[in-house]
């Protein structure tokens, strides 16, 4: 690992430490509020899809109900990042991180191997915006590699019968997201906007599914980011003092 282009990163008055690269893929607010999100429904052995730094499994083991964690990473670097966050924290005994394509995820773990899985899938499909393709930062925003369908595919894998599935997404594809979730059986059953600010379309959407259940969704209040400017909304302060 090219040290010299890692930075330690001291957050929420130091509750949470990451190794970050000073000009690579980081970490932003998507992973965060999914990271809340998740906690109050995932527990036992759980996976992380495309773990990027490893900020969930960080965030996420602290949780008394997460026995074990899993993150999978295809980049190499980030890979190899996450793994020096988790020993940072010292973790190495609930946290492993796999170098790994989800993709190729039925030649990895048999079936049926997770409670539960977060993943936070790259927003944009090829053909949008302009992108450095070899760049860590395009491999995690964008579709280059991996699809929606290829993390949701994994997940249905790796997901017991009733096992639980805690997704952020782009709003303009929610009906992307939720299509996919129903075709690979897992149906979503709350769904939660977040808006950047009152009155303002939404810019993501967080989502829970499980394996194979009925149908029946619940719409959750909206989540708004900023009160005004750049000011964090009382929510929202509220789960960073939580994390």
């Amino acid at each position: 690992m090219d040290t010299e282009g890692i930075e330690l990163h001291s957050l929420f008055d130091g509750r949470l430490r990451l190794y970050q690269y000073k000009g690579g893929y980081r970490f932003s607010i998507d992973s965060l509020l999914l990271a809340a999100f998740a906690r109050e429904r995932v527990g036992g052995c759980v996976a992380d899809l495309g773990t990027g730094s490893g900020v969930l499994p960080v965030i996420l083991s602290r949780s008394a109900d997460v026995t074990s964690l899993t993150g999978f990473e295809i980049q190499p670097e980030l890979a190899e990042l996450a793994r020096r966050n988790v020993e940072l924290h010292t973790l190495g005994q609930r946290v492993s991180i796999e170098q790994a394509d989800i993709k190729n995820i039925r030649s990895l773990l048999p079936a049926e191997s997770f409670d539960a899985a977060v993943a936070n899938p790259p927003f944009y499909p090829l053909g949008t915006g302009r992108i450095n393709p070899g760049s860590q930062e395009a491999g995690a925003r964008h579709e280059l590699l991996a699809t929606l369908s290829d993390f949701v595919c994994a997940a249905s894998y790796m997901l017991k019968n009733g096992g639980r599935l805690c997704a952020i997404f782009s709003a303009s594809r929610s009906t992307d997201l939720i299509c996919t979730m129903r075709a690979n059986n897992i149906e979503p059953k709350a769904l939660r906007c977040v808006h950047s600010r009152a009155g303002e379309s939404a810019a993501m959407v967080l989502a829970e599914g499980l394996k194979n259940a009925g149908s029946g969704v619940e719409i959750l209040p909206p989540l708004v980011i900023y009160s005004a400017g750049r000011t964090y909304s009382p929510e929202v302060k509220s789960i960073f003092s939580s994390l």
